[in-house]
C-alpha cells in the first residue's frame, strides 16, 4: 500500500465530503428529503429508512438497529470491507487525485516551491519599498498603505536577472524556482525573470500559501499584456484559483454568500470599504472549478463582472454554472462607466447598486431556459414573495419561524396554499 502524504491525504477526504452524496448513491438509492438524503440502511433489514445523509454536515449515519455512522471513507470501509488506506484509493481514483509513488519527495519539493515563492514575495515587496522603477508612484494612484500592507503588494523591477541573482545570492536553487513558476531558462542557458516592471499581487491558496504571482504593468507605452501570472505549476492552476479566497472565507462562512469580481484591484478595493467575502479570478473567466469551491462555504453568487459584452457573458455564464451546482446568483450592475475599482474608491454603496436575480438576467437577455430553469425561476419568486411578506404579515412570519428555513417551506403540498396566500396579498416581489 502505497504511503499517502498528509496534504493528499486531506484532499481526497475533503473530495469525499464535498461529493458524499453521489458516492454513497452509487451503493443505497438515496431518496431526498429535506436538506438530507435518505434510504433503508444497506447494513441490516429494514422496511422503514433510517439511514440518512447529510450534505451539509458531509457524515452519515443509521438512526435504526446497527446505529453506524461516519464519514465517505468510513462508509466505504464498512460496505466493501476494505482498510481505511485502500478507501483513500479509490476516492482518489474517483476524484482523479494523484498519490505519488514517493510521497514524501513530492511534499518535499512542494515544500521548496512554497519556500521560493515567500521569498520571492519578500523581495518584490522590499523592491516596491526601494522605489524600483518609481513603481511607488503608480502603486499610490492606485491603492492605500493598507491595501499593500495586507495583500503584500511588491514590484519586479525591469533588468531581466534582478530576482534570479537574488535568489542565487541565497542559495535557492533556480531548478525550484523554475518549477514555481518565477524564472525560466534562457535559450542560450542561464536563466531569467519572468517578470520584469511590473506591480506584483500574491496569490495564495486557501490556506494562505502564496503559490502564484499576477503581475501588472507600470509602462506608459502600451504592453502587450497589461497582466500577466504565473505559468500553471504543480501549485497553481488559473481555472482552479480564487485571489482572495484565503481572507474571504470566515466572512463567506458568516454570511452565506460571496461576490465575485473580475479584478485583482475590484477586490482590494471592496476589501477596504469593509467587504470581506469578496474573491476574483486570475486573469481567467469563472469556471465549473470556481462554483465547486465557492460551493464549500456559500449558495449564493453576487456577480460583480464590468457591464460591457464581455462582461454581460461573463455573467450569463457564471449564472448558468451556478444553476449546475445548485447555487443562486445575483447580478449587481454598476453605472455606466464604473466597475468596483472605481464605485467603492469613490465612496459607493453596495445597496445603492441595481440588482437582479440571476434567472431574471437570463430572461432579459434573451437566454431560453429549459423547463427545470423555468421551475427554480419559479421557487425563487416564490422565496422572495414569502420573504418579503413576512416584513408585515405576523402569521407568515411564524409559519416561517416554525418551518426553520425557506427551503422547507416549498415541499408540493405547501406550495400551493403558499402561491394562494402570495397572490391574495398583491403577488412575489
Amino acid at each position: 500500500m502505497k504511503m499517502i502524504p498528509d496534504r493528499i491525504k486531506k484532499e481526497i477526504l475533503s473530495y469525499g465530503a464535498d461529493n458524499i452524496v453521489a458516492i454513497i448513491g452509487e451503493y443505497v438509492p438515496l431518496r431526498k428529503s429535506s436538506r438530507s438524503y435518505t434510504a433503508c440502511c444497506p447494513f441490516h433489514k429494514e422496511k422503514t429508512p433510517s439511514f440518512t445523509v447529510d450534505p451539509g454536515r458531509q457524515t452519515w449515519r443509521c438512526f435504526g438497529a446497527c446505529s453506524e455512522g461516519g464519514d465517505v471513507a468510513k462508509f466505504l470501509m464498512k460496505i466493501d470491507g476494505i482498510s481505511f488506506p485502500a478507501a483513500l484509493e479509490i476516492l482518489a481514483r474517483k476524484g482523479g487525485i494523484s498519490i505519488p509513488n514517493d510521497g514524501y519527495k513530492e511534499e518535499s519539493e512542494r515544500r521548496n516551491m512554497l519556500n521560493v515563492l515567500r521569498r520571492a514575495q519578500q523581495f518584490y515587496h522590499n523592491s516596491l519599498l526601494q522605489n524600483q522603477n518609481g513603481a511607488i508612484a503608480y502603486v499610490g494612484s492606485r491603492m492605500t498603505d493598507a491595501m499593500v500592507r495586507q495583500f503584500g503588494i511588491g514590484f519586479a523591477p525591469l533588468g531581466g536577472k534582478t530576482l534570479v541573482e537574488y535568489l542565487d545570492k541565497e542559495r535557492f536553487p533556480l531548478d525550484v524556482a523554475e518549477k514555481a513558476g518565477l524564472i525560466k531558462k534562457e535559450d542560450a542557458g542561464g536563466y531569467r525573470d519572468i517578470f520584469r516592471g511590473r506591480v506584483m499581487f500574491p496569490i495564495r491558496d486557501k490556506t494562505g500559501y502564496i503559490i502564484a504571482f499576477a503581475g501588472r504593468t507600470i509602462s506608459a507605452t502600451k504592453s502587450r499584456y497589461k497582466y500577466i501570472n504565473s505559468p500553471e505549476t504543480p501549485l497553481f492552476r488559473k481555472s482552479a484559483t480564487l485571489f482572495g479566497l484565503d481572507g474571504a472565507i470566515e466572512a463567506m462562512k458568516l454570511k452565506g454568500e460571496v461576490y465575485v469580481v473580475e479584478g485583482y484591484i475590484d477586490l482590494m478595493q471592496m476589501w477596504a470599504a469593509g467587504i470581506n467575502n469578496v474573491v476574483a479570478t486570475c486573469g481567467t473567466a469563472f469556471t465549473r472549478e470556481h462554483a465547486a469551491i465557492l460551493k464549500h462555504y456559500v449558495r449564493r453568487l453576487n456577480l460583480m463582472f464590468d457591464g460591457d459584452d464581455a462582461g454581460r457573458k461573463a455573467h450569463q455564464k457564471a449564472i448558468l454554472l451556478a444553476v449546475k451546482e445548485e447555487m443562486k446568483a445575483t447580478v449587481f450592475i454598476f453605472p455606466d462607466g464604473q466597475d468596483p475599482d472605481s464605485f467603492y474608491k469613490n465612496g459607493g454603496k453596495t445597496e445603492n447598486l441595481v440588482t437582479m436575480s440571476g434567472f431574471d438576467f437570463l430572461k432579459q437577455s434573451g437566454i431560453e431556459m429549459n423547463a427545470t430553469m423555468q421551475n427554480l425561476h419559479r421557487l425563487e419568486r416564490l422565496e422572495n414573495g414569502v420573504a418579503y411578506m413576512a416584513r408585515s404579515i405576523p402569521a407568515v412570519a411564524r409559519l416561517l419561524a416554525k418551518r426553520g428555513n425557506l427551503g422547507e417551506l416549498f415541499s408540493q403540498e405547501f406550495l400551493p396554499g403558499i402561491e394562494e396566500i402570495i397572490i391574495h396579498h398583491g403577488g412575489a416581489r
